[in-house]
């Protein structure tokens, strides 16, 4: 009863941070507009100067020039986001991720096409007017569910608004019933299981998973091959927890026993990061599956109440969507789309997301762009204005 109380007293605790602490902010990242609060003046002004192109702080702007230059061209790994955290703030790590994300030339078309394609569905879906391409008669989608997504409290984990926004605009969509607290191993079976059963009737496949289904369908994908993905056309990663979660590691996610009841030990071990690191560095997603990393890239004034249970205890991972450092919510290879001010449960809209994300995906695919290298790194350091 105790440990009961004290769960709830930091819930409490954990609520009112985002509201009452940091530095108020506004700029933007990637196009996508920021007013929030961050942990520290240096974040501040990496967004509303740096950012910006307004150089005034001759110190600092030579500090993070520096962080540029050091790049290599690369994405920064969670390690590297983690020593920036140290030496910046997290916030800081966290809006330097997003930039350098948005730099990517493939990401910046993707984001281009979505963007456009999104601004219709907003109005067009709740009038019942959205659409898909004419050439969505050719797809499906195959939907993996994410963790404990049977139990109560685990709202949106079945992805219940992202697959009745797909029926709204009458694509076909399937479900995988996985074991909702069981090893990502034998989830990846059933997932398999399913993904040769949608070869049989000739249309092309969109794998759909989110957080811990992220590391199930990249196992089915990998242990299936080319030879029996030539159907797959897509999969969208959304934060994915391709790594496993510190969340694990550290015991928070223990603590969910408290309000959901028990849960499989083997399913909490196959989450753990030493087991995700070591199953990560097997995948190998077949080539001709176009591959979306759909990430949410948070900050602490705009984390929510669920994720923060796992984001502010985690910050000492340098910065993570509440569940997920940053940088292990990507498979490499494809395109991201970071939805900067989100957290790990993209809650916002998700259904328009989704009814967007699946149109801009057909249109990518049905109309190549003579660029096959579509998730190039970026370039290097941001030039001065």
């Amino acid at each position: 009863m105790k440990g009961l109380l004290n769960f709830f007293r930091l819930c409490l605790v954990l609520l009112s941070l985002p509201a009452c602490s940091g530095i108020a902010v506004r700029g933007s990242v990637d196009g996508q507009a920021i007013e929030t609060r961050v942990d520290s003046e240096v974040a501040r002004y990496y967004l509303e100067n740096y950012l910006a192109g307004k150089r005034v702080d001759a110190r600092l702007d030579e500090r993070i020039d520096r962080v540029y230059q050091s790049a290599d061209g690369k994405l920064p790994d969670s390690a590297e986001l983690k020593r920036l955290s140290e030496e910046f703030s997290v916030d800081f790590a966290a809006l330097y991720f997003a930039d350098r994300i948005a730099q990517v030339p493939g990401n910046q078309t993707f984001r281009s096409a979505f963007d456009r394609i999104y601004d219709f569905t907003r109005t067009a879906l709740p009038q019942g007017h959205a659409r898909l391409p004419a050439e969505a008669a050719k797809y499906e989608a195959l939907v993996v569910p994410s963790y404990l997504y049977k139990r109560k409290l685990a709202n949106g984990a079945a992805l219940t608004a992202s697959r009745e926004a797909l029926a709204k605009v009458d694509f076909p969509c399937y479900f995988v019933e996985t074991a909702d607290d069981g090893p990502v191993e034998s989830n990846a079976e059933l997932v398999m299981a399913a993904i040769r059963a949608r070869a049989r009737d000739g249309r092309r496949l969109i794998v759909i998973s989110a957080s811990k289904s992220g590391a199930e369908v990249a196992l089915a994908l990998t242990k299936l091959g080319a030879a029996e993905t030539g159907h797959v056309a897509a999969w969208i990663n959304a934060v994915g927890a391709l790594k496993g979660t510190p969340m694990v590691d550290d015991g928070i996610v223990a603590e969910l026993e408290i309000i959901v009841g028990k849960v499989d030990p083997d399913g909490m071990v196959s989450m753990t990061t030493a087991v995700g690191r070591q199953r990560f560095n097997s995948f190998d997603v077949p080539k001709p599956v176009f591959v979306v990393n759909l990430i949410a890239i948070p900050f602490s004034g705009s984390v929510g109440f669920r994720a923060s249970r796992g984001y502010f205890p985690m910050r000492k991972h340098g910065p993570t969507d509440g569940v997920v450092p940053l940088a292990d919510t990507i498979y490499p290879g494809g395109v991201t789309l970071a939805q900067v001010g989100s957290d790990h449960f993209l809650m916002y809209n998700l259904d328009i997301t989704t009814v967007a994300l699946v149109s801009t995906i057909i249109s990518w695919l049905e109309n190549p762009r003579g660029d096959a290298d579509v998730a190039r790194e970026p370039k290097g350091p941001r030039a001065a204005p």
